[in-house]
């Protein structure tokens, strides 16, 4: 007996009317007739007695009827109770952060969900800037931090959370370090640390071969962390361009930070894997929107 079929019985053992019940379910007369009928077949004895006037249960009708009812509101609960669920966050959400601008914005925004959801957990853990995307590719983590743009298929990007002022961050003793600022032109003059795991959008973006108008720009040593990198750096033995807000929470002596006139914002924002997209992960990324945009009012 399918569902719809029920669901015909038990509004005629209400109604008692067959145009009523076929009204109330948005179906015709006949459809509910050729339903019970059918139920009728398949038991062997009548359900209703039908008159000219009036329509009433017989015996095994109501039999039928005080059976059926507490099952199919059991059907019913459980269809509501799993679409409820669909679009409520469950379970534990591992979310993986880069920097300390990012380690307490991610904190802020679990401790969040979590009140406001009982039941859940936001995983979090630190990642070396060197491992790039690789925690989402390895099934680590289900989102994290990322610097933009991204172009990698099988991965959804977010829109853009933050945006950075670009830095040249340079050893103090290096010339250009008596300068206010520098253009990208300037890059020629320095060896930029790479990253063995960027990707190549970021490589381009952050490590370019040459300036804007054509000058080879010198390869320095890989590093795998911020803090590496700054190390690097205050050692004389290169230079790297980070971000404003980054930058804000790496106090290192023997580095000099530059702001780069003509150089593009950095953007951040939260990146996923396509088909990982869960209610736990959006509530997770109101939150944190949430907190940048509040934070950026102030």
């Amino acid at each position: 007996m399918e569902l719809r079929d029920i669901e015909i019985f038990l509004t005629l053992a209400e109604e008692l009317h067959f145009g009523r019940t076929a009204e109330r379910l948005h179906v015709t007369p006949s459809r509910v007739s050729q339903a019970i009928k059918k139920q009728e077949r398949r038991i062997g004895a009548p359900l209703f007695h039908r008159t000219t006037r009036k329509v009433v249960l017989t015996d095994l009708g109501h039999l039928l009827h005080a059976e059926m009812k507490p099952h199919y509101k059991g059907i019913q609960d459980a269809l509501d109770h799993v679409a409820a669920t669909a679009g409520r966050p469950l379970g534990t959400l591992r979310a993986g952060f880069i920097n300390a601008m990012w380690s307490q914005l991610f904190v802020r925004a679990a401790d969040t969900v979590q009140a406001d959801h009982p039941g859940t957990r936001i995983a979090l853990r630190e990642y070396l800037g060197g491992d790039a995307l690789q925690p989402l590719h390895n099934g680590d983590a289900d989102v994290i931090c990322a610097s933009y743009p991204i172009d990698e298929p099988g991965l959804t990007a977010g829109p853009v959370l933050l945006r950075e002022a670009p830095l040249l961050v340079v050893p103090s003793s290096h010339p250009l370090a008596e300068r206010d600022s520098v253009s990208m032109e300037d890059l020629s003059d320095v060896q930029l640390l790479s990253t063995p795991t960027m990707p190549a959008v970021w490589t381009r973006d952050r490590i370019p071969q040459t300036t804007p108008g054509g000058r080879p720009i010198q390869a320095g040593p890989e590093v795998t962390s911020v803090s590496q990198a700054l190390s690097f750096i205050a050692a004389g033995r290169g230079a790297f361009i980070f971000g404003d807000q980054t930058m804000s929470y790496h106090h290192y002596s023997g580095i000099t930070l530059l702001p780069i006139r003509d150089g593009r914002p950095l953007e951040w924002g939260l990146v996923h894997v396509t088909q990982a997209q869960t209610p736990l992960l959006r509530a997770f990324a109101r939150a944190l929107t949430t907190l940048v945009n509040s934070a950026d009012k102030t």
